[in-house]
């Protein structure tokens, strides 16, 4: 388990390049490239309480945020503003192949970030990884979830300290073109048959997704929390000129299936 401190923002598709270089300077490293596949599960039988007046619930069914390598079909150059528009492709996890089954998959399971008056997000992310499976599908069904959602992450990451900050556009299923890939086996002659699906920006304009972040091993650790803070807020003064780091909305990174702090902030909206 890592306690996770971060702020986010949104940066405008023409202050993108700008923020690259600042970056560079700032770190003084050029970026490393950041290519991931995620997968929202669910639990398939998801346990729902009794609402009793007076009765504290303490149990809850949570999200799991499934990860791996995006390995092929991303954007050669996440800063190039013609790759915007360009054919991009990811294999789904609704159509198994060979590469979603033999994968290295990351499961997060996420608390709700901490209330109160912080300078910054502070959240609790359980982790585990899994190694090899035949049929990730089977898999998790056995663990009981199944698949809600998915996306896919193309994007660069900056090093400044402890903080990793990551500028990243987000890219869905565009629903209307597969493409089917056969890998012929030098070896022995057979066929790998692979599947991929078309994707397109979820944002559409072209606005890339900032998150700075440190990742603190010990919720006793009180010394590396501070630091972080610091850290993040030294950041955030530093390309105040350019964007603003800010907390995300604590609600909509609830991952219960039945967040009364989520649906209530929901229904405000």
């Amino acid at each position: 388990m890592v306690q996770q401190l971060s702020l986010t923002t949104q940066v405008e598709r023409y202050k993108i390049q700008r923020l690259l270089l600042t970056l560079e300077t700032l770190t003084g490293n050029i970026s490393s490239p950041m290519h991931k596949h995620s997968v929202i599960l669910k639990p398939r039988y998801p346990f729902t309480p009794e609402n009793i007046p007076g009765k504290v619930n303490q149990i809850d069914s949570y999200r799991i945020r499934m990860n791996r390598i995006w390995e092929d079909g991303y954007p050669i150059k996440f800063e190039s503003i013609d790759q915007i528009g360009a054919d991009i492709f990811g294999e789904s996890i609704t159509k198994p192949s060979e590469n979603i089954n033999s994968s290295i998959w990351t499961l997060q399971l996420s608390d709700i970030p901490a209330g109160g008056k912080n300078s910054v997000l502070i959240q609790n992310i359980y982790e585990t990884t899994i190694y090899q499976t035949d049929d990730v599908i089977g898999y998790l069904d056995e663990l009981g979830y199944m698949h809600e959602t998915e996306f896919w992450t193309n994007g660069v990451r900056f090093y400044y300290g402890n903080v990793i900050l990551e500028l990243s556009h987000i890219y869905i299923l565009d629903n209307k073109t597969d493409a089917i890939d056969v890998d012929l086996n030098i070896t022995d002659g057979s066929n790998t048959t692979n599947i991929t699906s078309k994707l397109k920006l979820l944002d559409g304009s072209g606005n890339c997704h900032v998150k700075a972040y440190v990742n603190v091993g010990a919720l006793t650790d009180l010394e590396s929390v501070s630091l972080g803070i610091k850290q993040l807020e030294s950041l955030k003064r530093e390309l105040s000129e350019i964007v603003e780091l800010h907390i995300p909305d604590r609600t909509v990174m609830d991952s219960r299936i039945n967040s009364r702090i989520a649906n209530s902030g929901s229904s405000n909206n």
